[in-house]
């Protein structure tokens, strides 16, 4: 840094000589020896600063979150298809959700019977189809309510918890 500071004021000085050489009144050399000295000590200290950025908080997000139920519905088509992008991200928040409150793996033959007891079948073999099924925007929103029902009481607003 010293010699970056040295640097610039050498060649503030010599820019001032330059233009005093050249005709220039001593003032306004001077000024432009300022101006010199000025942008380059300026450019030094922003170069070798620390850095001027904000820094980024880290996203905390559990998976399953409503927050995760909330992006997923931003990926929908308005003209009635369902992405994959979408089925992945209920599939996901779905297998959390079951496997995290109910202790059910929904890739687990031995746990369809209780997962159908707190699914519907047909929402069921949504999540459990390997290849992308052929969703229109209604029978999505029924998967949505299915898997977002699947959260605990304290995860839901008071307007959800009344009947």
């Amino acid at each position: 840094m010293k010699a970056r500071v040295t640097g610039v004021v050498v060649v503030a000085v010599v820019a001032a000589g330059i233009v005093w050489f050249f005709g220039v009144g001593i003032l306004l050399s001077l000024a432009v020896g300022g101006a010199f000295a000025a942008v380059g000590l300026t450019w030094a200290a922003v170069r070798d600063g620390p850095s001027l950025a904000w820094p980024v908080p880290p996203v905390r997000s559990a998976p399953g979150a409503r927050r995760d139920l909330s992006e997923i519905a931003w990926t929908l088509r308005s003209h009635g298809g369902v992405p994959e992008r979408a089925l992945g991200r209920v599939r996901a928040v779905a297998r959390h959700r079951l496997r995290t409150l109910h202790r059910l793996d929904l890739d687990d033959l031995d746990d369809r019977t209780a997962i159908e007891a707190l699914l519907p079948p047909a929402v069921v073999a949504v999540l459990r189809s390997e290849r992308r099924p052929e969703l229109d925007l209604a029978a999505f929103g029924s998967v949505l309510t299915a898997v977002e029902a699947l959260a605990p009481d304290t995860d839901r607003t008071a307007t959800e918890r009344q009947p």
